[in-house]
């Protein structure tokens, strides 16, 4: 297990990660992540002195440093399928006029690896390093083709546990994905509270009122704001997102890339143009980077 010492530097390298533009004081940093400000001190110390952070001189406050830009593109060449991943996103986005993230799972987060396209609103706004949580009934593609032990552990992750309810509701939404090849979504009253309250992510997670709120945002949402089962008639339900699996070479589910930003009134239709062109860009890449669905 990881020291203290350790989980602090962690700490601050991803929470700077999810603000890369922004330089946090001392006091900031230590009220941010909950540390005391001998705490805070030793870690910036360090991570300063290794150059992983940088501090500037006049203003005293901290940001990310020049070794991290190494140790990034060290990482993207054994991680080709993230560097694959952004151009085909790219060439979407501008074909499609939508918004792409790749994410992949750290933990107990969903981890921003790669986006283009610029968003719609406010709540969309988000950033490569942001993370945001894995429970349900978030990143369904990440878990929808696991074995069943991993999905009853992504269940668990559920405070206090779920319903029968929202069990027989993800249950029935992962059988779709798994048949369709893809996750949809549609935008309601609470995906539109969730997204608000998600944003503030990196601030707050670990505050348990935060997950309070959270979870009670979840219980609000309908069936149709986790997955849209009937895709025959969407009526005037604005869709919240698409996205699709690029599997790895074990079979797993190695990034989920999703689309926003569609626009209202799709028909079902056109929705099959978004469908085709999304589930065509995870295919090659998967290809690409020598991955397998799982059979």
């Amino acid at each position: 297990m990881a020291s203290s010492s350790n989980t602090r530097a962690i700490d601050v390298i991803n929470f700077l990660a999810a603000h890369p533009t922004e330089a946090f004081t001392l006091t900031e940093l230590a009220e941010q992540l909950a540390l005391s400000h001998g705490s805070a001190h030793r870690v910036l110390n360090a991570l300063t002195e290794a150059r992983y952070l940088s501090r500037h001189p006049k203003h005293k406050t901290y940001s990310l440093g020049l070794a991290l830009v190494a140790i990034g593109q060290a990482a993207l060449e054994r991680h080709r399928a993230v560097d694959i991943a952004r151009r085909e996103m790219l060439k979407l986005a501008d074909q499609l006029h939508v918004r792409c993230i790749a994410t992949t799972i750290v933990e107990d987060e969903m981890l921003f690896v790669a986006k283009e396209g610029m968003p719609q609103t406010l709540e969309e706004l988000s950033r490569v390093g942001e993370r945001r949580p894995f429970i349900p009934p978030f990143a369904l593609c990440h878990v929808a083709w696991a074995t069943q032990d991993k999905i009853e552990a992504y269940f668990d992750k559920a405070s206090g546990g779920i319903s029968h309810q929202m069990r027989d509701c993800l249950l029935k939404a992962m059988a779709a994905i798994r048949e369709r090849g893809y996750a949809i979504a549609a935008m309601g009253p609470g995906m539109e509270v969730l997204r608000q309250a998600i944003h503030k992510h990196a601030s707050n997670y670990r505050d348990t009122e935060y997950w309070q709120r959270m979870h009670s945002y979840i219980s609000e949402l309908d069936s149709d704001e986790i997955q849209l089962l009937d895709l025959s008639d969407l009526g005037n339900r604005e869709i919240s997102f698409l996205a699709a699996p690029v599997f790895a070479s074990n079979g797993e589910v190695a990034l989920e890339i999703s689309l926003s930003g569609i626009p209202a009134n799709t028909s079902a239709t056109e929705l099959k143009r978004y469908v085709d062109r999304l589930r065509a860009m995870t295919a090659l890449i998967t290809s690409e980077t020598h991955g397998r669905m799982p059979r």
